[in-house]
């Protein structure tokens, strides 16, 4: 029932670069099953930065033990970023799922304490999280950058604990030199990165990414952009330009055949009429031919043989 935080188990330690944190929890201590709390110490040399990250399972309560940090974080979308510096003797809650960090934007190393309401918080980092998705729904979220460009970066971020800002590193004469990456979200076929991504290069990329958007997207653009082109392309160029010069010729014709059709069609507008033909003298419906009592009389089967005979002394 006594958890060693000078000698923990390997399994609660996360150790970066800048610092390392330490975590009870039942993964690691199993007397905390059912008792509803883990507690977190963390140790942050200078310009160390415990990186952005949320507790799924669990609210925090953060206590400074020496020297000073900036806590900050944001609870949900829309609301505004809250940013403390937590001195020492003094502690700040983190709710259930806020996105949250720790700086230290010192030259000495400080240490905080952290209670969190449940024996299996959990950790997700914001950073690793986000770039964990499948590439394709990451780029799109960020501006349909290219998945190329998402592999590059999900390559660079550093594994928790990380440094700073890179102010700090000057005013403290730190140099960061490379940081461990090794803490990234297990790739399966649903996220897989692109195939060779590993050797991507950020800068020519960038540079292959600007000279895209740079070019027109119009077709004289187009036309424009094959002219001038590097040389090395003289051989597509004449075909480039016949090709859009034979698309512009048609798109013309189009234009002047629609024309045409809608003053056809106005004209015949004008020139239809519609002539009711003349009905004067003429009975809608014919009328029998009545039976005179008074001549003779009434034989029903002649006049089912007969039938009714259309008067035509009217029509």
């Amino acid at each position: 029932f006594v958890f060693d935080f000078l000698n923990p188990p390997s399994a609660g330690v996360v150790k970066g670069a800048a610092g390392h944190l330490v975590l009870a929890s039942v993964s690691d201590f199993p007397a905390l099953v059912g008792n509803g709390i883990a507690v977190l110490v963390g140790s942050l040399g200078p310009c160390g930065m415990n990186t952005p990250h949320t507790h799924p399972r669990a609210a925090e309560f953060l206590y400074q033990v020496n020297g000073s940090i900036q806590s900050g974080m944001l609870t949900e979308t829309g609301s505004r970023f809250i940013l403390n510096n937590v001195t020492a003797g003094k502690g700040m809650i983190l709710p259930q799922g806020s996105v949250h960090f720790q700086f230290n934007d010192n030259c000495e190393p400080v240490q905080f304490v952290s209670a969190l309401n449940s024996d299996d918080p959990g950790t997700l980092l914001a950073a690793q999280g986000l770039f964990g998705l499948p590439p394709a729904i990451v780029a799109a979220s960020l501006g349909e950058i290219g998945v190329e460009e998402v592999a590059g970066l999900a390559h660079l971020i550093p594994d928790d604990v990380a440094f700073g800002s890179q102010e700090c590193l000057t005013r403290c004469g730190i140099n960061a030199g490379t940081q461990p990456t090794a803490e990234q979200v297990p790739r399966v076929s649903g996220n897989a990165l692109p195939t060779g991504s590993s050797s991507w290069s950020t800068s020519a990329k960038a540079t292959e990414t600007s000279t895209n958007f740079s070019r027109s997207t119009s077709l004289f653009g187009a036309v424009v952009d094959a002219a001038a082109s590097s040389t090395s392309d003289k051989s597509v160029q004449p075909a480039t330009i016949a090709l859009g010069a034979i698309v512009g010729v048609m798109a013309l014709g189009y234009v002047g055949l629609a024309a045409m059709y809608f003053m056809r069609r106005q004209q015949t507008k004008k020139t239809r009429s519609y002539v009711r033909p003349d009905m004067r003298g003429h009975e809608r419906i014919p009328s029998a031919e009545k039976f005179n009592e008074a001549s003779e009389p009434y034989d029903p089967l002649a006049a089912s043989s007969a039938g009714f005979r259309v008067d035509l002394q009217n029509a």
